[in-house]
């Protein structure tokens, strides 16, 4: 899969992870990586191969990575944080477990 992406229209799809990321110039895990991309930067992806994802920065930068480690955007622009929802889903298992022990409504 193959993309061209313009300047004006730029719109990232993928975001490093938190913790950063190396990077590579082709998708050679033989090869030492060449880069290290910092934590949370916007990319596209515009190459896959295998589980390796070319990528390019809003600066033009680009290079290769470990596609899996990825995050993938939300393609509204929206891009909600994600652990809201855990947080939320955590909440609402407490309360399940909470009430099926009986320690809700006084039962």
């Amino acid at each position: 899969m193959t993309e061209t992406v313009g300047r004006s229209g730029w719109t990232p799809t993928h975001r490093s992870p938190p913790e950063g990321m190396d990077a590579w110039e082709s998708p050679d895990p033989a090869v030492r990586s060449s880069d290290d991309l910092v934590g949370k930067v916007d990319l596209v992806v515009i190459e896959e191969a295998g589980v390796w994802a070319k990528v390019r920065g809003e600066n033009d930068w680009e290079g290769w990575v470990d596609g899996r480690l990825l995050e993938q955007l939300d393609p509204s622009g929206r891009n909600p944080d994600r652990r809201a929802y855990v947080l939320l889903g955590v909440a609402v298992a407490v309360l399940v477990v909470v009430a099926l022990l009986g320690l809700v409504g006084g039962s």
